[in-house]
């Protein structure tokens, strides 16, 4: 016996799915679907993964910059150095945001990268500091 499943119907479970991931984070998701059950909800458009992430609040601790969650946990950081722009990176964590593209989207290390500047440029007005990731 055939099931037919149809486009709207395959839509609607993607979108279960990508909550679902939102709610309970890529680890535990990956643990109930699988990744390439994530992988086929955001295939058409993976930048939506990120878009739980629009929402976070710079804190300052000392030269460092951080973008924490609700639950104050940081996602990416960067130092601020206004005397001699040494530095070059946002420093991206990596099990929360990278581990997505790079695992289970299976994108290269610059394929993530610029995913991530794209972000980081839209949605926090931030340019000029290339992404890393951070374990």
């Amino acid at each position: 016996m055939k099931i037919i499943i149809t486009e709207e119907q395959n839509e609607k479970l993607n979108k279960k799915i990508r909550l679902a991931v939102e709610k309970l984070g890529l680890k535990q998701s990956r643990e109930m679907f699988g990744k390439d059950i994530i992988k086929q909800a955001y295939i058409k458009n993976p930048s939506l993964f990120l878009n739980q992430f629009n929402n976070l609040k710079p804190v300052e601790k000392g030269d460092e910059i951080y973008y924490v969650d609700n639950d104050n946990l940081p996602l990416f950081y960067y130092e601020k150095d206004e005397q001699n722009s040494k530095n070059e990176y946002y420093w991206v964590y990596y099990y929360r945001i990278w581990a997505f593209f790079s695992e289970v989207m299976n994108y290269s290390y610059i394929k993530t990268q610029e995913i991530m500047m794209e972000w980081l440029d839209t949605t926090y007005n931030l340019r000029g500091l290339r992404p890393q990731s951070w374990l």
